[in-house]
């Protein structure tokens, strides 16, 4: 059996190759994280055994730069253990090695601690589990940016039209109607220039004929009386409709990843 260690790292990888006796076949080969790097591998590789089975290859799970070299070896029909690189630092402080760290040195030791077998694998979901750990990760992720966009609404609002929670609680300001409206009319004098008729039709296409005239005549009223702030209008108002489409786009992005 040949044991290849790889010390990964964020465009160069480090793979070194020793056989069952620890003899050295293959020392400090680098090569760039790119699909010619990977084939220059292989390439070498073959020049000691061109049967892919012949090796139990190793590398440590560094952040998440290992990922696109396991996948690129398991399409090649290489065998990969992803060991955590606490592991290999525990092996490192068991052997003569351990006061020097370098690419090529590592890469002689995860092949030689792989050799011994003195180790266990990273847990490596199945591809579908993969799959919708990366989701919701990136789903997670979506929805604190838009918990971020939501408090920065609420902090504008607060400033122009600091009465339109009275109206939209805090949780209503972000539902279908109230964005609609906010997006059309986005200061407390847009909402003073329409009719109400025109605001509750505004109101009713996005609820769907839950929110109407009752909702546009309070909007009215309040919009007449605010104590917003009066200068840099435009400025504030486009943060605002800015903000909004922002918001609009994470929701969709949420609820496409929640159907995938």
């Amino acid at each position: 059996m040949l044991y290849l260690g790889i010390d990964i790292g964020k465009r160069t990888h480090v793979a070194s190759v020793m056989d069952d006796t620890g003899k050295i076949l293959l020392k400090g080969f680098s090569f760039p994280s790119t699909l010619e790097g990977g084939h220059s591998l292989l390439n070498r590789l073959r020049t000691i055994s061109d049967d892919p089975s012949h090796f139990l290859t190793g590398m440590e799970a560094t952040g998440h730069y290992w990922l696109t070299l396991f996948s690129f070896l398991d399409k090649a029909d290489y065998f990969v253990h992803v060991i955590n690189p606490i592991q290999t630092d525990g092996w490192r402080k068991g052997t003569e090695i351990r006061k020097r760290k370098t690419d090529i040195i590592d890469s002689v030791l995860i092949a030689d601690l792989i050799r011994y077998g003195s180790f266990e694998d990273t847990t490596l979901a199945h591809e579908e589990m993969f799959s919708l750990r990366q989701l919701t990760r990136y789903r997670s992720y979506l929805v604190g940016t838009a918990g971020d966009f939501k408090r920065k609404i609420i902090a504008v609002l607060d400033q122009v039209f600091p009465e339109y929670d009275t109206i939209f609680s805090k949780v209503g300001v972000f539902g279908k109607a109230s964005k609609a409206a906010l997006l059309e009319y986005s200061s407390p004098d847009a909402f003073n220039e329409i009719t109400a008729d025109t605001l509750a039709e505004t109101l009713r296409l996005a609820s769907r004929n839950r929110v109407g005239l009752i909702k546009a005549e309070a909007l009215k009223k309040v919009a007449s009386n605010s104590f917003g702030v009066r200068f840099a209008q435009d400025a504030f108002t486009f943060q605002l409709r800015s903000m909004i489409e922002q918001l609009n786009f994470l929701e969709k992005q949420i609820k496409q990843t929640e159907e995938e």
